[in-house]
């Protein structure tokens, strides 16, 4: 039977170590936020502020240091005076690894603080402490939803917690912009995620959560707007990584049932913020790790809300978020789906509302993503033009390559094309050589060659589109003339098309795929010459 709020109650020996452990946390930092203030005022390690920033004055910041050793200590007095709820961190290989993988997340942020690291160090060792976190046993070995559907992640569950925990590592850390924001999101996340351990009996669970609960509210007291006193890279990264992978080891006890998506609901609000910032800097061709200053706050703030509401809104967000998450534990079919759906629906129209998409106009991204989807050769012009590129590929005679072209220029429904070759690769015979559906029309043809390339010469090889005119290509002539070089500068003639606008207007990808065309048939031509070398 799942444990419900009676039997917690009933639980006192228990529920007076957590509230020890809690009064505890909260003590020491409440003692030492002041002194490490102190000492980072003493030592210039402040928050200068700039554009991005929403203080007005040097404000120190390395109180992620009391949170840290508060937190430890705390744990350490655990172990000494409450053998049911908690050991010393150090009792075997696979805790020592999580408490390195904390150790390391929280020095490489605190060196930051302090000396300004770059973003790929940073990256490297933000991956070194998930990676310790993995070998100690936080794994996402598989992502199920109840009875719906469950998904054996095998040899990707090592880059899918890595990725998790570094996510949540660097969430925490761009959330925290405004006084109390990082602190108050994850005092509430830890909640939840201590409620989400009691379900399923995880005592040490708890135990981190009620510990790191106690550390933040104390760290409140000097970081609630106006703060004294900010956490730093090292606060915010100590406390990703503990939400981070507390969020795994909530759900692991009992995967069979509970969706690993439950857990991290509790941490959702920052996690969306930073992967949206990912994909908005990814669209706008900006570097990934370059801060702008359109994250949640920013937002908010923009829309003439004070420092203190815009801080309660978000609070008031991660306190919906998470309600939704425990909603989603009493459903166990179809009806949470359903909830997680009008729960993103909720969200997006709230972003929509505070004009997060304002400036992105669809007539300029849904082409893009178009593009896109073509250049990954997602889309079937893309696959169905590949696929004549490489029949141009593979002609081994001049004959087949001029079939396949003709089927290729069709396709990219151009008007006319021309294929030139310079003399030592045409004495085969097929200079002059046309098809039949432009024979005819030789003579009409000729001049209007001459117009656009300035050549004399005949082509080797002229395709005319039956479906248009000759009248018609002398309004709005779209031409294209490439010489055919290869890579080691070797000419072995051009390539001329003509494309009637009127007719068929230039779509989104046809320069990239007559640049593809070019490519193929100099790869053609390069076969047909050295096949031709070797008969000889």
């Amino acid at each position: 039977m799942t444990p419900d709020f009676r039997e917690l109650l009933s639980m006192h020996p228990t529920i007076l170590s957590f509230l020890f452990l809690f009064g505890c946390s909260l003590c020491l930092t409440l003692v030492m936020v002041p002194l490490f203030s102190r000492i980072a005022a003493s030592l210039g390690i402040v928050d200068i502020p700039n554009g991005r920033k929403v203080h007005t004055k040097p404000i120190p910041r390395i109180g992620g240091v009391a949170i840290f050793i508060s937190f430890y200590v705390t744990l350490i007095l655990a172990a000494m005076l409450f053998a049911d709820t908690g050991d010393f961190p150090l009792v075997n290989l696979r805790r020592i690894l999580l408490v390195l993988g904390s150790v390391v997340a929280f020095a490489v942020g605190l060196a930051d603080d302090m000396h300004r690291l770059t973003p790929w160090q940073k990256l490297v060792m933000q991956l070194v402490s998930a990676g310790l976190a993995y070998l100690g046993g936080i794994r996402i070995e598989s992502i199920g939803f109840y009875a719906l559907f469950q998904v054996d992640l095998g040899w990707l569950s090592p880059l899918v917690t890595l990725f998790w925990v570094v996510l949540v590592i660097n969430a925490f850390n761009l959330i925290d912009g405004l006084d109390g924001l990082a602190g108050g999101v994850g005092l509430i996340a830890a909640a939840i995620l201590a409620y989400v351990c009691f379900l399923h009996n995880y005592e040490r669970g708890i135990e981190y959560m009620v510990v790191i609960a106690g550390c933040l509210f104390g760290f409140l007291r000097y970081n609630y707007h106006p703060a004294s006193i900010f956490m730093g890279d090292g606060g915010s990264y100590f406390l990703g990584y503990v939400l981070g992978t507390t969020s795994i080891l909530a759900a692991m006890p009992n995967p069979t049932t509970m969706t690993i998506l439950v857990p991290m609901l509790a941490v959702a609000l920052p996690v969306i913020d930073v992967s949206m910032a990912i994909i908005r800097r990814f669209i706008r061709g900006q570097a990934i790790f370059k801060a702008d200053n359109r994250h949640f706050h920013h937002m908010l703030l923009s829309t003439g809300l004070s420092h203190r509401r815009a801080v309660l809104v978000l609070y008031g967000i991660t306190l919906f978020i998470s309600i939704c998450s425990l909603a989603l534990l009493k459903f166990r079919d179809e009806r949470a789906l359903f909830l997680l759906f009008l729960l993103g629906c909720t969200f997006l129209y709230g972003l929509i509302r505070l004009g997060y998409f304002r400036g992105y106009d669809a007539k300029a991204v849904l082409p893009w993503i178009m593009e896109v989807g073509d250049g990954l050769g997602l889309s079937r012009s893309r696959r169905t033009f590949f696929n004549l590129q490489l029949k141009i590929g593979t002609a081994d005679s001049l004959d087949g390559l001029f079939h396949h072209l003709q089927a290729a220029v069709n396709y990219l429904d151009i008007s006319v094309c021309a294929l030139y070759l310079t003399p030592r690769y045409s004495e085969d015979g097929l200079a002059g050589r046309e098809s039949g559906a432009c024979a005819e029309d030789q003579r009409q043809q000729t001049p209007l060659y001459a117009s656009v390339t300035h050549r004399q010469v005949q082509p080797v090889w002229v395709w005319h589109n039956p479906q248009h005119t000759m009248e018609q290509l002398h309004r709005r002539l779209f031409r294209v003339e490439m010489d055919l070089y290869n890579e080691k500068g070797r000419n072995f003639g051009a390539l001329v098309m003509l494309k009637n606008q009127a007719e068929a207007p230039i779509s989104l990808y046809t320069l990239n795929r007559i640049e593809h065309l070019r490519r193929s048939i100099l790869k053609a031509l390069e076969k047909i010459n050295q096949t031709t070398r070797q008969v000889d």
